[in-house]
């Protein structure tokens, strides 16, 4: 189970984050500024902002396998519409479409990990389910570039509709738990009580911490094709290729982090969002640098940059359902999309605002690094949002070790 809707998600995030290696290709076709390039990346995200608490209401309420299914058909619907696109406003109004559908798969991949674990393997297994979105765009981008060399980028784009569309079969094989098939819950969870969880400064300060990650996160998916490609002559494909190679970084940490918060501290999560926060500030630091890097270099620091930028999602969306446990585990992860999606809207625009202002990239890295940085300090200043039972498969809100 855990498999099929990681494969979903992956097949879902391919077609939402296709517009990310193909930004060369659509700049030059369309003629657009650096800083409509970075409209591209946050209209899908504009789409997932408006449409993430409902998506995890309705997955709460339907459960994981129609909800997924609806949000993997109308990704991968709208990303091929957006073929038909002769203009950026076209563009983006199919990329938030497809936004909408993307919002689906956080709630509804973080409800089918609580379901389906314990909460001593929660943080491997979210580890695992969240590589999806880092091994969708990893394909995107060894593939998408090549297509789009051969046979254009709208072509590229219906490749990768297609491809979503395809997550379907996926989603079919899944199943709900036995229990959750025979036993529904005895109270749907409501929008309202979201307050209770909102009163609570951590949980506030969490989900800020969230928006200000995603900024940084935006930011290089946006912008690290054109960054290579304009700082160090190289082709658009294998600036596709380095860009493949951060998220792989990405997907790998997450894995690790996962399996270490389980195993190594007693189901911790904030250690390691605070460490991958402190790594992605060190690579957009030497970022900084531009073409004084070795070209030889990027080959080396990309998936160290991904390691930081990428690694710290599975932990942070595990910490989130966590909080809100089996009953509020959708509708919660819910929430903390908006408000990490929000800095897709934000960081982009603001990265390509500093490029244009500066006349270079330098500036835009270290604003990513005081963000990564500023953070860090705020999450390990928290107190406890989760109280951990010592023995395994204890209760999510036992008393002992916390998160």
């Amino acid at each position: 189970m855990l498999a099929l809707v990681t494969l979903a998600y992956a097949a879902a995030a391919l077609a939402a984050l296709a517009v990310a290696p193909l930004a060369p290709f659509l700049r030059d076709d369309l003629r657009l500024t650096r800083v409509e390039v970075g409209l591209l990346l946050p209209a899908v995200y504009l789409g997932g902002v408006l449409m993430s608490l409902p998506a995890g209401w309705l997955t709460d309420r339907f459960g994981v396998r129609p909800t997924l299914a609806l949000g993997v058909a109308v990704t991968g619907a709208l990303v091929a519409l957006a073929t038909i696109s002769r203009s950026l406003p076209l563009l983006l109004l199919c990329l938030i479409g497809a936004g909408f559908g993307f919002s689906v798969g956080n709630p509804a991949t973080g409800k089918a990990v609580v379901d389906w674990f314990p909460p001593g393997e929660r943080g491997m297994a979210m580890g695992i389910k969240q590589t999806g979105l880092t091994l969708g765009g990893i394909a995107g981008a060894l593939l998408l570039p090549a297509v789009a060399v051969e046979l254009g980028w709208r072509n590229a784009l219906t490749v990768a509709g297609a491809i979503a569309l395809g997550g379907l079969a996926v989603v079919a094989l899944y199943r709900s738990p036995a229990w959750e098939e025979g036993a529904r819950a005895p109270a749907e969870p409501r929008i309202s009580e979201l307050g209770v969880f909102l009163a609570r400064r951590g949980v506030r300060v969490l989900f800020a911490c969230g928006f200000l990650l995603s900024m940084t996160q935006a930011s290089l998916l946006a912008y690290f094709a054109l960054y290579v490609k304009d700082s160090f002559d190289v082709s658009a494909v294998a600036a596709g290729q380095l860009l493949a190679l951060a998220q792989a970084g990405g997907t790998a940490t997450r894995l690790v982090w996962g399996l270490v918060s389980d195993r190594a501290l007693g189901g911790r999560r904030r250690p390691g969002v605070v460490a991958t926060a402190l790594v992605g500030a060190g690579a957009c630091v030497t970022f900084a640098l531009g073409d004084a890097l070795p070209r030889v270099l990027l080959w080396i620091l990309a998936p160290v940059a991904g390691i930081g930028i990428f690694g710290w999602v599975g932990l942070y969306f595990a910490l989130v359902a966590e909080i809100g446990g089996a009953r509020y585990a959708g509708l919660l992860t819910g929430v903390a999309v908006a408000c990490a999606w929000s800095g897709f809207l934000v960081g982009p625009p603001l990265f390509g605002l500093v490029v244009e202002a500066t006349g270079g990239y330098g500036a835009a890295w270290l604003l990513l690094a005081g963000i990564a940085v500023t953070v860090a300090i705020a999450l390990a200043r928290l107190e406890p949002l989760v109280q951990r039972a010592p023995v395994t498969g204890a209760t999510e809100h036992g008393a002992h070790r916390s998160t």
